[in-house]
């Protein structure tokens, strides 16, 4: 019965439609018919209002764009070191521009080897009250259930296969406050993270399996994200061993336009905004993808109120390139990498934009 209501509009705009073919003196008071049902089954779009946890944990109908995104640190016990990424997106653009994409990745940081799985779903996420329970299809090769920072991933890439779960173990960081923030190039997002979530679990790698601990960062934005995908950004979630994190988008653009924004969470849990003036970013070096041809940044400095940390990538090769041939996918650049100076730690930084050609591959 659910799966025919949603499709009840659809059937009446269809049944509208050919009655408007066959009689076109009826056909301007059918187009207010169906204007009357688009406004009455049509997910309003737009603001919101402010963040509120659990509810925006959930598939948000009213939001164009959104994603619930994860990457993470694991170690097992005998020192080998590994980084994950898996991220759900949701596009709602248009009734044909329907769909979620799936990636997922790991990085075996001993191994210097990167591995990443990719697909399509041409329909939205599934709403759940308070959480989500998101899949990559009926194989369920990347799966994650959860919500109010109790969140369970799983995920097959390649030879290995994760099987993690997270618990928060400080409050959200609401970036800019919690409201909606309008960016300079257009478009608006709400951003909310769980940087820091106490991360157990078994990675498979060929059949042996491995128990793994570790932290993850849970990243949460949702709105009109267009204009920021094709802005570009250079993105990092640096964690320190002196229990701060710390997050940086660095976005591509001239001084016009661009924006830059930041937080920094202390070891109480407690986030406070960075300014643009308060924090820069240098890039150290290059590094060219022999997969696309597309060079990214390779290396930075971080400076951040003062402190100076370099961030260095664990592996060079950390980019994922579209698999699917019969959809257009993006090409970015997202790993695992270490942190140095000031204080010691981790990052996971991600360069959008910096590769505009699909690639193939991997």
């Amino acid at each position: 019965m659910r799966k025919l209501w949603k499709k009840l509009p659809w059937i009446i705009a269809g049944i509208v439609l050919i009655v408007g073919l066959l009689k076109p003196p009826l056909l301007p008071w059918l187009l207010l018919v169906l204007t009357v049902l688009a406004c009455l089954f049509l997910p309003r779009r737009g603001l919101i209002g402010p963040v509120e946890l659990p509810a925006d944990d959930a598939f948000l109908p009213s939001e164009q764009v959104q994603w619930w995104y994860w990457t993470g640190h694991l170690f097992t016990d005998d020192g080998r070191r590994f980084g994950f990424e898996i991220v759900f997106f949701s596009f709602d653009s248009l009734v044909i521009f329907r769909d979620q994409l799936v990636q997922a990745a790991v990085t075996d940081v001993n191994g210097q080897r990167f591995s990443f799985e990719e697909f399509v779903e041409f329909h939205l996420p599934n709403r759940t009250p308070n959480g989500f329970n998101l899949t990559s299809g009926a194989d369920n090769k990347v799966t994650a259930v959860g919500g109010d920072g109790h969140d369970r991933l799983h995920a097959q890439v390649g030879d290995y296969v994760l099987d993690l779960e997270l618990n928060a173990t400080q409050p959200p960081a609401l970036h800019y406050g919690g409201d909606p923030h309008p960016y300079r190039f257009g478009g608006y997002t709400y951003y909310y993270s769980r940087p820091k979530m106490a991360t157990t679990g078994t990675i498979s790698i060929g059949g042996q399996t491995f128990q793994v601990t570790g932290n993850s960062w849970f990243d949460r934005q949702y709105g009109e994200l267009y204009q920021a995908i094709l802005q570009g950004w250079q993105w990092f979630a640096i964690e320190l061993a002196d229990n701060r994190q710390i997050m940086l988008f660095d976005f591509k653009g001239s001084d016009t336009s661009v924006e830059k924004s930041g937080s920094i969470t202390d070891a109480q849990g407690q986030t406070v905004t960075l300014a643009a003036h308060e924090f820069t970013v240098t890039v150290l070096g290059e590094w060219t993808s022999p997969n696309t041809g597309c060079t990214y940044p390779s290396g930075w400095e971080v400076e951040v109120r003062g402190e100076k940390f370099t961030v260095q990538p664990l592996v060079q090769d950390q980019e994922l390139r579209a698999q699917h041939t019969f959809w257009v996918g993006p090409t970015y650049w997202e790993g695992a990498c270490s942190v140095a100076g000031a204080a010691a730690g981790n990052a996971y930084v991600e360069l959008n934009g910096f590769c505009r050609c699909p690639g193939r591959g991997g």
